[in-house]
């Protein structure tokens, strides 16, 4: 379970402009009253549901067996195959660990730090297998899978990797071996949270190289990109429909510096330099029965309420002491009521492959936390879009855990933005960009969405000195690749400025110097814009420069 301290932290806010002539297409550009007045297209040729600005998905492929015990032989063959399916599924998640210990980034003081580490994660749960087949007359069964993993852009030349083979599209692949532990059949069904086999030696700290050839499982892959996904807008309306914005931001136990108590303390601070009023009058009086620092913001016209709830362990004496088995009740209680009820749900704490939200001190108490397997039943609403921020290290796992979730199946109405590297545990500064980002106003002191890349990348740069953090969303597939306020009514009409055509990202355009002008609306890809519209760059033609994308009549 990680969170790293970085020796200096940095908060260098991302730089939006870019210089002159430069493209920038960012579609966040448009802003409607104050977005370029002259927009013109740009000619042609002339400039999975996971979204990163630094991290990409790929998909790792390969054959491997099962092998039932000596008496199985007795039993007729569906009832073997039936066995046969669930040490199927407990191999995968076998496979997920090991694959994951091989990738993810090691610290100097881990007992395996001299194995693997390449900044990347693969998806717990994801892995899908099929053609399971007998060997012969044996009790062993083969079986085919592929698992969906992320890592740095540049991942298959950080690999030890073999040529593999060019697929019919194009992509080329490349061949990799996983030293896999062996840990036998009784032992894979060993799931019981927290005394998971995997949490118990040789497999905890899995280094191949300190093993006998007999404990391992010489595993060949097959790895290749994954399609990429589109950059898209949060679900704005959805988010405000009700009037009320509400987030709870939950900091979880840290041994570093009890950073959960610092960054409680700066975010009281920071909270109420930024316009919130707050439910006490001073940081010590705050606890979580003390309500919502409060502020209200214009989206799209109307009044939006945003309510920002704080949750950590108060120490001795509290209700949330995160040392005890009592506070780490509470403080598990108060996040899974977040889930249930609230439109944004941040994290910010120690994590890691399997581990989910450590929320108490796991020194002291097994309890207050939540793992990946109970992620994907914890109780939220299948009727409302939410957002989960886990910002933690090598939370990348987390995306799919709550795809598993009845809720949100598949991620429906529901967006995470995850890790797949070290996090900075020294500043809470992802969690308030992203809560700046969320809320951000223009000029005019509109609330202007930005894209989810934004974000992405703000989070990146704050990452800290030295980190590689990488940081994406799952679930972003089905987001809107129009602007959230974009006025489809009025997409085609004649106009003169961008006032004729609405407010905030619709703005007006023409194809060429010589066509007549009309109204349309900002963009990130062409499948967000009408049926016979393209999105295409924007240009201003007496600036000469690239401000983002809108959707073009054809």
């Amino acid at each position: 379970m990680r969170r790293t301290l970085s020796a200096l932290a940095a908060s260098s806010l991302l730089t939006l402009s870019g210089c002159a002539q430069e493209p920038t297409g960012d579609p966040e550009a448009f802003d409607g009253l104050d977005a370029v007045e002259d927009g013109e297209v740009v000619e042609e040729g002339k400039a999975d549901d996971f979204l990163s600005a630094t991290a990409r998905e790929y998909v790792i492929s390969g054959t491997t067996s099962v092998t039932l015990e000596p008496e199985w032989q007795r039993r007729t063959e569906s009832e073997r195959l039936a066995r046969v399916a669930e040490l199927v599924t407990l191999k995968q998640v076998a496979i997920s660990w090991f694959l994951n210990l091989y990738l993810v980034d090691k610290e100097h003081e881990d007992a395996n730090a001299s194995w693997g580490g390449f900044g990347a994660m693969a998806k717990n749960g994801d892995l899908e297998s099929a053609n399971i087949r007998r060997m012969g007359t044996t009790l062993t069964y083969q079986f085919d899978f592929e698992q969906v993993i992320a890592g740095r852009v540049d991942l298959m030349s950080r690999l030890p990797t073999m040529t593999g083979t060019t697929l019919a599209d194009g992509t080329r692949t490349r061949t990799f071996v996983l030293q896999m532990g062996r840990p036998t059949n009784t032992q894979l069904g060993q799931l019981e949270t927290n005394a998971e086999w995997y949490r118990s030696a040789p497999f905890e700290a899995w280094n191949p190289t300190t093993q006998p050839a007999s404990a391992r499982e010489d595993l060949t892959l097959t790895i290749r990109p994954e399609r990429a996904s589109v950059d898209a807008w949060l679900d704005y309306p959805r988010l405000f429909e009700d009037g009320v914005l509400d987030i709870d931001v939950h900091l979880g136990w840290d041994y570093h510096a009890a950073y959960h108590q610092v960054h409680a303390r700066e975010m009281y601070g920071w909270l109420r330099d930024r316009g919130f009023t707050s439910p006490v009058s001073r940081f010590e009086q705050l606890d979580r029965t003390s309500g919502a620092f409060t502020r209200n913001i214009t989206a799209n016209g109307r009044t939006v309420r945003v309510e920002v709830r704080l949750f950590w362990g108060h120490g001795t004496g509290s209700s949330t002491n995160p040392d005890t088995a009592e506070g780490g009740r509470q403080l598990e209680a108060d996040m899974r009521d977040s889930l249930a009820h609230r439109d944004v749900i941040v994290y910010g704490g120690h994590s890691g492959p399997f581990y989910g939200f450590a929320l108490a001190n796991w020194r002291m108490t097994d309890e207050g936390d939540l793992d990946d397997s109970e992620l994907s039943s914890v109780e939220m609403p299948s009727d409302r879009y939410q957002i989960v921020v886990a910002d933690g290290c090598d939370t990348y796992q987390i995306g799919s855990a709550f795809g598993r979730n009845p809720a949100h199946p598949d991620l429906a109405n529901l967006d995470v933005v995850t890790t797949t590297s070290f996090s900075d545990a020294s500043e809470p500064t992802t969690i308030q960009d992203f809560i700046t980002r969320l809320i951000e106003r223009d000029s005019r002191g509109r609330h202007r969405p930005q894209t989810v890349r934004t974000f992405l990348r703000d989070a990146d740069d704050n990452a800290g000195s030295g980190f590689h953090t990488m940081y994406g969303l799952h679930g972003i597939d089905d987001n809107t690749r129009l602007h959230p306020y974009a006025d489809r009514e009025m997409m085609g009409e004649a106009c003169a400025a961008n006032t004729d055509c609405g407010d905030l990202g619709n703005l007006c355009i023409r194809n060429s110097s010589r066509s007549p002008r009309y109204c349309t609306a900002a963009c990130t890809d062409t499948s967000g814009c009408p049926e016979g519209w393209a999105c295409r760059q924007i240009a201003s033609t007496s600036a000469r420069t690239i401000y983002g994308n809108a959707c073009v009549r054809n």
